[in-house]
């Protein structure tokens, strides 16, 4: 299993919608929505159930085979209870991701089946959706990421080089509930680490972005950026340690920051290794956490 011709599609409400997974979860949930037929004379049903090896997971996320069992034994637990929020017009719907979930143990592979629900935001999809590579977003490896490139890409059919998200429609669909009230900490924790990861991993550039307000009150962000037409991205070294993951993004009208570029060693992982967390995790975080320093 390639990434190279898998799509993933998606209803632009899914896009918008409230849910938190982990970053395995995310990429479950992906990988078995680009599986699903988009042969227009096939009726998709609730019983279809969509998997893959864990050997066929980690071909694809270039990450190493026993982090993949460990990934996915893991988020197919998980995944059961995780929930969709969609803000309708006179309703708040609530509703399961997935309703059956299945781990092979002797084959270390996966297998769902989406929720009756949830499938009309996966299937027969006319219009109001959109579609990307599930290539382009596959090395994402923060949550936040994730969902910021959902709401930045679902405005990729307006051709335009910018994209104005408000900050409640940021807060909504990264489901951040009361967490970081203030949006100087929304930035610093929040939108520049995600932004920075788009531009690093994914199938666009992110230019830069700039606050919009509402008299004293930034009530939104307006983000410039490009599509890579010949996005290739680079292949992971062997040795994830000393791979740099950290990407350079500049806020236009305003100051450049400087970004270190610190190499993690593996003693590094060793010791800031936190119970249950994967090779990848680590990384993520203590990148982070360089980022935090750099901007403090």
């Amino acid at each position: 299993m390639t990434a190279q011709n898998l799509q993933v599609y998606k209803s632009n409400d899914l896009m918008a919608a409230n849910y938190k997974l982990s970053v395995a979860e995310t990429r479950i949930i992906l990988t078995c929505i680009a599986k699903i037929s988009r042969d227009p004379t096939m009726v998709v049903t609730d019983s279809e159930m969509y998997g893959f090896t864990a050997k066929e997971y980690a071909e694809l996320c270039e990450i190493s085979l026993m982090a993949a069992y460990s990934d996915l034994k893991e988020a197919v637990d998980q995944l059961f209870d995780r929930h969709i929020l969609f803000s309708m017009s006179d309703r708040e719907r609530k509703t399961r991701w997935i309703q059956t979930a299945d781990y092979i143990v002797g084959e270390g592979r996966v297998m769902i089946r989406f929720s009756k629900d949830v499938l009309p935001y996966l299937v027969n999809l006319k219009a109001n959706f959109t579609k990307y590579s599930l290539r382009a977003v596959v090395r994402l490896s923060s949550p936040h990421a994730f969902r910021m490139y959902d709401l930045i890409i679902k405005h990729r059919f307006k051709l335009s080089p910018t994209v104005l998200i408000k900050i409640e429609d940021i807060r909504f669909g990264l489901a951040l509930d009361n967490a970081y009230p203030l949006y100087a900490d929304l930035r610093k924790r929040v939108i520049e680490p995600a932004l920075e990861m788009i531009s690093d991993e994914t199938d666009i550039e992110i230019l830069g972005f700039e606050p919009k307000r509402e008299g004293r009150k930034i009530v939104a962000i307006e983000i410039s950026y490009r599509e890579r037409k010949d996005f290739n991205p680079n292949p992971v070294q062997e040795d994830i340690f000393e791979r740099d993951v950290t990407p350079k993004v500049e806020e236009p009208k305003a100051a450049k920051r400087k970004v270190r570029s610190k190499t993690i060693t593996q003693e590094e992982i060793r010791k800031a290794a936190r119970p249950g967390e994967t090779t990848e995790q680590v990384v993520a975080r203590l990148k982070m956490e360089q980022r935090k320093a750099d901007y403090a």
